[in-house]
């Protein structure tokens, strides 16, 4: 995938921007931070896949706006394409994929966005963790992998080789093991269970027939049992009935008591207040006159409030006529203030004129010197205007003159490095080859040591196949076995031990049910025998067999462990001997590569004595003095005329102040005297006199109402003392109408009364009559019944257990039948689900840590060590060598424990990578992250031809950032487009072309430089 064109519309922090990549094969993406350079490769991304770093797509939309789209245009397989995503806020956005053809663009799309989707990674064989892991290094994430500790390297490397499946593959086969054996269990308890409820069917009849000639005695003595127990209820019964009548009576003679003496207290209570309703009656005469009393004096209390409201509302009208007066008084003195205030502008205004008039004749000769600079100014403008797009031409053609020098010098210098590095490793070429050779030698032999230990590692897997056939074969007879022993006691042939009671004589076929003669019987006999016999001689020759099988194994494994320590010290002379032919074959591309950097040297060195180089820019150069020198534009005089400008600006302003002094000249004397006289009329004019008359008028009225406060209060007192004589005035007139219905409530209830007393009489006459009737009733207690009922109900219980009985023993006689087949089921069962559990513990070790991903990571090492080295050499001049080791020996034991050290080889020695500094981890980094891309990118089915890098060089030093722009370079053809963002200024001009991103109010901006 190679993109052409990136368009993006409020998209971050871009309102509209079109990044054009068709003729950019490497470039620098620069600008401030926060500008927006990480926005272009993330639109990029979002663009082809739909995905990038912001948590939600609604954030990926312009501050302010609702809809994002981004328009990507790549090259893939020799084809065009065109893809089109846009986001609208709170939907789901849309997804257009079209090809570019001779009539124009063709869609591609499919029905849906995520068919769309998927058609487009099928396309292109790469999705978006293979591309932010492959062509996208991300800023921060290139020492990722180195920077975690050994043991959990190799779990970096299988996420980002997407070996995960297989965890779940093992976590799958894990539980299905669990299920398996969890199954075998359940059915193990099943064939316990089912061992332990065989039992013999007659003694199982015996103890059904027993239980029912027990239920029948004990039907027997419940119904015996049950007619007791009804004619003690009877009685009982009527007891009770007698019980209940006498509490009846004695609850309602409490009743007729209660009743009785409360009748007897509401007569009191209405005759005491009958008498007080008399009493109030009698005192009709003092009553009315209180009323009287407080009738006159509510009059004059009325009389008194009148007064007081005319006396409050005289009083507010005399302040609110002070306040006025005051109010008058304080504007006269403001409007005095103010027009001296005026009058005082204005004449300092008439003295600022006179001054500015004076000076008119020195204003006008400024004026016209002003008017000349300005004229030369304008002149010198027009030809600055000429001569700056020339100027800036020039000093872009210098710039890239000597951008092209320094390139030379730098190629001229890195070429040097590696011609004299190179130099000085022929020697130890010649030494690794002879090293070759030797180890080759050793390692033949050992060869034909691993492919004996695979032929024994063969012959154990095929012993232990034959050892499994032989059980399995071994349980087959066995069961059949037991099935026969099985058969021996009802068949009827004697057992060594066995009495003769034991045995049951056959007297029909056990296959068709026909009567047998005693010779048919015996005939059947001798062939169950005869197969008997047959049988253990089979199982005889299997335990032989598998005794045999288990001593060959036995004596294969201790020479396969023989052989598997041998081995384990050969394979590091392997891995020596692929390091040695990998260093050999690096040697000889080394040598073939000084050649040709030598012959490249010799053509630079030339090319920068002799000032070969840039004959087309030299002579743009000199085309463009010769322009500049016509035109005469001198900065100089430029600056002079500007400052004499300047000098008589001043000018400008003082005439305009000139003429509005001239317009202001004859107003301003008439506006003075007009204040003059408004000042001479404010401080001598009159008072107002309606305020002061109305106040002297309200001041007599005030002393004609003659209001008393005092007497008011005196005549308030006594009204609240004389409320109380009409609240007794009510209650007399309550009492004249209730008076009348005490009387005659009082009869009614002296009439009550009596009946009540008679009614007593009576209940306590019956009462005495029940009590005689209970004293010759039979009494029948409460703990006999319960007795009684609880021994039935015991029995009752009792016959429930038998019955559960009897229901119990019927079941296990139906279920005997089928005791023999569903233990055949089970014991089937059992075996397969433990077959399935070893098939699945099997395969989940297959899957695990240690098996197909370790498998995987073992093979990859290699080519990932190769490419890194090769990437690693060109950043530091061949200085460095890294070696992955996967297996180290413990502290304090000699067994091997897994692991993935980084080891660098440098002119000093080797040593762990932990222990470099910054720069140079910073480029072991960049190397092995890019190995891993390209790694990534073949097991994707995908060519890397894109390389977008977002990492600081901040830090390499000035040396190390020219190394990593020159390895930048040198692996550039293997890119057809490469971009690189940095901040750093000394790196801009590194590179052929240069995209700089700007912040703006508008959104940020992006212009291609070359």
């Amino acid at each position: 995938m190679i993109p052409i064109r990136l368009r993006l519309h409020q998209f971050l922090s871009y309102r509209s921007a079109v990044l054009d990549l068709t003729s950019i094969h490497t470039a620098c993406i620069c600008g401030a931070n926060g500008s927006g350079k990480s926005a272009l490769l993330e639109a990029l991304t979002w663009g082809i896949w739909g995905q990038s770093r912001a948590p939600s797509d609604d954030d990926l939309i312009h501050k302010g706006c609702k809809e994002a789209q981004v328009e990507v245009v790549y090259r893939a397989q020799a084809q065009v394409y065109r893809i089109l995503r846009s986001r609208s806020l709170g939907s789901a956005g849309t997804l257009e994929w079209q090809i570019e053809t001779s009539s124009g663009w063709r869609s591609l799309t499919r029905k849906g966005i995520r068919a769309t989707q998927q058609a487009i990674q099928a396309q292109l064989r790469l999705d978006y963790e293979t591309f932010i892991n492959s062509a996208y290094l991300r800023q921060g994430r290139a020492d990722e992998f180195t920077l975690k500790r050994p043991g959990e390297r190799k779990q970096i490397l299988a996420e980002i080789l997407k070996l995960g499946v297989y965890e779940q593959w093992a976590e799958k086969s894990r539980e299905f093991s669990r299920s398996a054996r969890l199954q075998a269990d359940s059915l193990h308890e099943q064939l316990q269970r089912l061992a332990g409820q065989e039992q013999d069917r007659v003694q199982l009849q015996a103890e059904a027939d027993r239980l029912h000639q027990q239920q029948r005695e004990w039907i027997e003595q419940q119904a015996a049992d049950q007619a007791n127990l009804e004619d003690l209820q009877t009685q009982m019964t009527r007891r009770q009935s007698l019980q209940q009548h006498y509490q009846q009576l004695t609850e309602q003679l409490h009743n007729l008591a209660t009743t009785l003496k409360t009748t007897e207290t509401q007569w009191r209570q209405q005759h005491q207040q009958q008498q007080e309703l008399e009493t109030l009656l009698a005192q009709e005469e003092t009553i009315l006159n209180g009323c009287r009393r407080y009738q006159a004096l509510l009059t004059a209390d009325q009389q008194l409030n009148q007064q007081f409201q005319q006396h409050q509302s005289l009083q507010q009208e005399r302040q609110r006529l002070q306040d006025e007066l005051r109010e008058q008084q304080h504007q006269r003195l403001q409007q005095l203030q103010q027009r001296q205030h005026q009058l005082a502008t204005l004449q300092a205004q008439a003295q600022a004129d006179a001054q500015i008039l004076q000076e008119a004749e020195r204003i006008t000769a400024a004026l016209t010197a002003y008017r000349q600079a300005q004229a030369a100014l304008n002149r010198y403008d027009q030809q600055q205007a000429e001569a700056t797009p020339l100027w800036q031409q020039w000093q872009a053609t210098q710039a890239q003159l000597q951008q092209e020098r320094n390139q030379l010098q730098a190629q001229h210098q890195l070429l040097q490095q590696q011609v004299q590095h190179l130099q000085s490793q022929q020697a130890q070429v010649q030494q690794v080859q002879q090293a070759v050779v030797t180890l080759q030698g050793e390692l033949a032999d050992a060869e034909k040591r691993r492919v004996y230990h695979q032929r024994v590692q063969e012959k154990i897997q095929e012993r232990q196949k034959f050892v499994h056939q032989l059980q399995e074969r071994q349980r087959t007879l066995q069961r059949q076995w037991q099935l026969f022993e099985e058969k021996r006691h009802w068949i009827g042939i004697p057992v060594p031990g066995a009495e003769a009671g034991d045995l049951v004589v056959l007297h029909s076929c056990p296959l068709c049910t026909q009567p047998l003669t005693p010779d048919l019987r015996h005939l059947v006999i001798d062939k169950h025998q005869e197969e008997q016999k047959d049988l253990e001689g089979q199982l005889f020759v299997i335990r032989e067999q598998l005794a045999v099988a288990d001593r060959e194994i036995e004596i294969l494994q201790r020479e396969y462990q023989a052989l598997t320590a041998e081995l384990q010290q050969l394979d590091e002379q392997f891995h020596h001997q692929g390091r040695l032919q990998h260093q050999l074959e690096s040697g000889q591309q080394r040598l073939q590569q000084l050649h040709s950097w030598q012959t490249q040297l010799h053509s630079i060195a030339t090319s920068l004595q002799q000032e070969t180089f840039g004959a087309e820019i030299r002579q743009r150069l000199h085309h463009l003095h010769q322009q500049l020198t016509q035109l005469g534009y001198n900065d100089k005089d430029h600056a002079l005329c500007r400052a004499e400008m300047e000098r008589w600006r001043w000018a400008l302003t003082k005439q305009a102040d000139l003429q509005k002094a001239q317009e202001r000249q004859g107003s301003l004397n008439q506006e003075i005297a007009h204040l003059h006289a408004q000042i001479r009329y404010l401080q001598t004019a009159p008072s107002q006199g309606d305020s002061t008359g109305s106040l002297r008028h309200l001041e007599a009225q005030l002393q004609t109402l003659s209001y008393d406060v005092a007497q008011h209060q005196a005549v308030r007192a006594e009204l609240t003392q004389q409320q109380g004589w009409m609240h007794q005035w009510e209650k007399l007139q309550q009492a004249k109408q209730q008076w009348p219905a005490y009387q005659e409530c009082c009869s009614d209830l002296a009439e009550m009364l009596q009946q009540q007393r008679r009614r007593f009489h009576q209940t306590n006459q019956q009462l005495e009559q029940v009590h005689h009737q209970l004293a010759q009733s039979p009494v029948v207690t409460e703990g006999q019944l319960k007795g009684l009922a609880t021994i039935i109900q015991q029995r009752r219980q009792q016959q429930d257990l038998l019955l559960s009985q009897l229901g119990g023993i019927q079941e296990r006689l139906e279920q005997s039948a089928h005791l023999a087949q569903q233990k055949a089921q089970l014991n089937q069962s059992l075996q397969q689900a433990k077959r399935n559990q070893l098939i699945y513990q099997e395969l989940a070790n297959a899957y695990g840590r240690n098996g197909i991903p370790a498998l995987i990571i073992e093979n990859v090492l290699p080519e990932l060590e190769t490419t890194a080295n090769q990437i690693l050499s060109r950043l530091t001049a061949h200085q460095l060598h890294l070696q992955f080791v996967t297996q180290r020996s413990g502290r304090r034991s000699s067994k091997l424990i897994d692991t993935l050290d980084i080891l660098i080889a440098d002119p000093q020695g080797t040593r762990p990578y932990e222990t470099y500094s910054g720069g140079e981890a910073f480029r072991i980094n960049f190397a092995i992250r890019l190995a891993l891309s390209r790694l990534l990118a073949q097991r994707s089915g995908a060519s890397l031809q894109t390389l977008l890098i977002d990492e600081g060089f901040g830090t390499q030093d000035q040396t190390g950032r020219q190394q990593l722009v020159a390895a930048i370079n040198a692996v550039s053809s293997d890119f057809a487009c490469i971009l690189v963002i940095t901040h750093i200024p000394s790196l801009r001009d590194a590179f052929p072309h240069r995209i700089e991103v700007e912040r703006s109010p508008q959104g940020s901006r992006l212009h291609i430089l070359s």
